[in-house]
């Protein structure tokens, strides 16, 4: 008999549920896919038709929290109303709250990550392709809607918004204050500069001003900073996040 699309995803999530509490009890090296696929309810055998491995298995987890991440965006109707600022912070208080319930699973990712890089960053793949287009969405729509101006070496900074996403997360790993409130805080305080840096252009210019300087060696010549902070009127409403519909 056929298996649907949907009973295929469910099984899917079921796997990646499983593995979350079974590496969290037992750690990275002692849980077993066998015990996996066994809490999840599935057929020894049937887990590898989803993930061949363990590391699969790791990081797919890390793909579907990233994913539950812009479809709870999506479902806010207005959130292509809020502010570019607003949505980027939204956007990292969903990620924080959608790892809550695998915060130390989340440990073991890093751990792995910082274990072996390269493999690493090969399996986050299509998580960091995804976080790439709903940040490339938010900036294309802000810039149509003349919130911010365009953004010299705007394909750099996709990988520059994962790698602070990423340290917002290890951050809040060590945390240990009350209600995560010195995440929340750094959370607040760093996403204000973000958003005024691309508001000013800041980041292509600063690119700009070391290419220059790489190039001519003359330190005489550089521009002035002071005008690179400037506020920018939203002339037109921006389109709705990822082609929602309302």
């Amino acid at each position: 008999m056929k298996i649907s699309k949907k009973v295929k995803e469910q099984t899917r999530v079921r796997l990646l549920e499983a593995a979350v509490d079974v590496i969290t009890e037992k750690g990275f090296d002692k849980a077993s896919m066998r015990e996996i696929s066994r809490r999840a309810d599935v057929a020894d055998a049937t887990i590898y038709n989803y993930f061949s491995t363990k590391e699969k298995l790791l990081y797919g987890y890390c793909e579907y929290v990233q994913q539950q991440v812009m479809d709870a965006l999506m479902a806010i109707d207005d959130f292509h109303e809020y502010s570019l600022r607003d949505q980027l912070h939204q956007m990292t208080e969903t990620k924080l709250a959608k790892w809550l319930p695998a915060r130390e699973f989340l440990q073991t990712v890093f751990a792995q990550t910082y274990a072996s890089p390269a493999a690493g960053n090969e399996l986050l793949a299509e998580t960091k392709a995804l976080s790439k287009r709903m940040f490339v969405d938010l900036l294309d729509a802000a810039i149509e809607a003349g919130e911010i101006p365009e953004q010299p070496y705007q394909d750099l900074l996709p990988r520059l918004y994962w790698d602070y996403e990423t340290a917002i997360l290890a951050y809040w790993l060590k945390d240990t204050s009350d209600n995560f409130a010195n995440t929340t805080q750094l959370v607040d305080q760093s996403n204000d500069i973000v958003s005024q840096l691309l508001i000013g252009g800041v980041v292509g210019k600063t690119l700009d001003m070391f290419s220059f300087l790489f190039k001519t060696h003359v330190l005489q010549h550089m521009d002035s900073l002071e005008n690179l902070f400037s506020d920018a009127d939203i002339v037109a409403a921006k389109r709705r996040f990822m082609g929602s519909e309302s």
